[in-house]
C-alpha cells in the first residue's frame, strides 16, 4: 500500500546492512513524537516500498547448560576460568558460577572468543557477585550480559577464593536494563527529599529506578509519580529503600511511559540521605523490520490520529521473522519532514470562533432580561391605572 508522505510531521534515517532482517532500539525522540506504540510509524525503503515491522520477539529460553572449564588460575587475588561451550551453541545471557565460599562480595567480568586464542578476547560485562548475611540473607553470582554466541567465555572474579564449575543458560523474560539519561533537579520539603528527574520527551519507558546514597544505615520510604506534562502527576509505585549490613535494597521497580518522574523520600526525623543518585533504567524495546528490502530506510511519524498498520510480519511465528540474525540499524537524526502538509482546519465556524458563543449567550441573557424587566413595567403601570 502507497504512504502518503505529507501526512507526517517528522522524518529520519536509518542504515543498516543489506541482506537481512534489521533490528534498531527506539529513541526518546521516537516515543516523545510518534503515536503510542507506534501505530503512525510508517518505513519505507530507498526504492519508496513500505517495509513491514514489528516489535522483535523474545527469543526462546536456553536451559541451564553445565560447562567445562578448561582452564583455572589465581593471580593477584582475581580467580579466571576458561569455559569452552562446544561446536554446538545457543545464544546465552548469563552464566551461573559455583563459587564455595559463605560470605563474600565482589565482581566478576566475562569476555567472549571463537577460538580461544591470547587476545581474542572480547569483553561483554561487569557483575557485582556476593554472599551476605543479616537481617535478610542473599547471594547472587550469576554474571548478566548482551545475548552471545561464543563459543569461549573468560571469566574473571574478584572478593572469592575459587569458581569450581558453572552453567550458562538465557532467560529473554529478564533483559539486562541499561541506564536512561536524564536531567535532574533535587529539594529539600522539611521531611521529605523529593527528586525530579526530566528524561526529556513524553512517554518515555522506565522499567526500575536505582537510588543509591553514601549514607552507610538507613530504610527509607519512597514514593514515585509521572507525569507528561509536568504538572498532573499520578502514583506508579510506594516502596521503600534500605542499606545496613547484609542488605542493599536500593531499586524500585516501575512500569511508567513519562517525561517526568518525582521521586519523594520520606526522611522522617532523620538527615536527608547524603549523595544521593537516582538512576532510571528501562529495558531495550528493539523494533524489527522484515528482509528484502533495500536500505537506507525511511522512517515517517508524527501524525495526531492514525491507525495502527496491519502486517503478515507481525503475525509471522518468531522463527520466521529471521530475528536471531537481523543486523542493527543506526538511527539519524530526527528532522522535520519536508513533505510534510499541515492538515487542513475541518472545524465549523463557531468551533474555530467558541469566544463568539460565549458573547452570543451574554447578549441574549441581557436581552432577555430587559425584555423581562420591560414586562415587569407594563404590569406594574396596568395594576396602577
Amino acid at each position: 500500500m502507497d504512504v502518503d508522505e505529507t501526512q507526517f510531521r517528522y522524518a529520519r534515517t536509518l542504515s543498516a546492512p543489506s541482506g537481512a532482517a534489521v533490528r534498531f532500539e527506539p529513541d526518546k525522540q521516537l516515543y516523545g513524537h510518534a503515536g503510542i506504540d507506534f501505530s503512525d510509524l510508517r518505513i519505507l525503503d530507498s526504492e519508496g516500498e513500505q517495509v513491514p515491522w514489528r516489535a522483535e520477539p523474545k527469543p526462546a529460553a536456553v536451559p541451564s547448560q553445565v560447562v567445562g572449564l578448561v582452564a583455572r588460575g589465581r593471580l593477584n587475588g582475581v580467580v579466571t576460568v576458561v569455559v569452552d561451550r562446544g561446536a554446538v551453541r545457543p545464544l546465552i545471557d548469563r552464566i551461573a558460577l559455583e563459587i564455595p565460599d559463605r560470605r563474600f562480595v565482589g565482581s566478576v567480568v566475562v569476555q567472549g572468543s571463537n577460538t580461544g586464542a591470547e587476545g581474542s578476547y572480547a569483553r561483554l560485562s561487569t557483575t557485582p557477585i556476593y554472599a551476605v548475611r543479616g537481617a535478610v540473607a542473599a547471594r547472587s553470582t550469576t554474571a548478566v550480559f548482551p545475548p552471545t554466541d561464543y563459543r569461549f567465555l573468560l571469566v574473571q572474579a574478584r572478593g572469592v577464593s575459587d569458581i569450581t564449575g558453572a552453567a550458562v543458560a538465557r532467560d529473554p523474560s529478564q533483559p539486562q536494563l541499561m541506564p536512561v539519561q536524564a536531567g535532574s533537579t533535587t529539594r529539600q520539603r522539611q521531611s521529605t527529599t523529593v527528586m525530579r528527574l526530566d528524561l526529556g520527551f513524553a512517554r518515555v519507558p522506565v522499567d526500575r529506578l536505582s537510588i543509591r546514597s553514601s549514607t552507610p544505615r538507613y530504610v527509607r520510604g519512597v514514593a514515585v509519580e509521572g507525569s507528561n506534562d509536568g504538572t498532573n502527576f499520578s502514583s506508579l509505585n510506594d516502596g521503600e529503600i534500605a542499606r545496613f549490613p547484609g542488605v542493599d535494597l536500593s531499586t524500585i521497580a516501575l512500569a511508567a511511559r513519562h517525561r517526568f518522574l518525582r521521586v519523594t523520600i520520606r526522611n522522617g526525623d532523620d538527615a536527608p540521605l547524603e549523595g544521593l543518585r537516582v538512576m532510571a533504567e528501562a529495558m531495550p524495546r528493539p523494533l524489527l523490520l522484515a528482509s528484502g528490502y533495500k536500505p537506507p530506510f525511511r522512517l515517517l511519524y508524527g501524525v495526531s490520529k492514525a491507525a495502527a498498520p496491519t502486517y503478515d510480519f507481525a503475525r509471522l511465528p518468531a522463527a520466521a521473522t529471521g530475528f536471531e540474525t537481523a543486523r542493527q540499524g543506526s538511527l539519524g537524526t530526527e528532522r522535520t519532514n519536508e513533505l510534510f502538509e499541515p492538515p487542513g482546519d475541518t472545524r465549523t465556524f463557531f468551533e474555530r470562533n467558541d469566544y463568539l458563543i460565549e458573547i452570543l449567550l451574554v447578549v441574549v441573557t441581557i436581552v432577555l432580561a430587559a425584555a423581562g424587566l420591560l414586562a415587569l413595567r407594563r404590569r406594574t403601570s396596568a395594576s396602577e391605572s
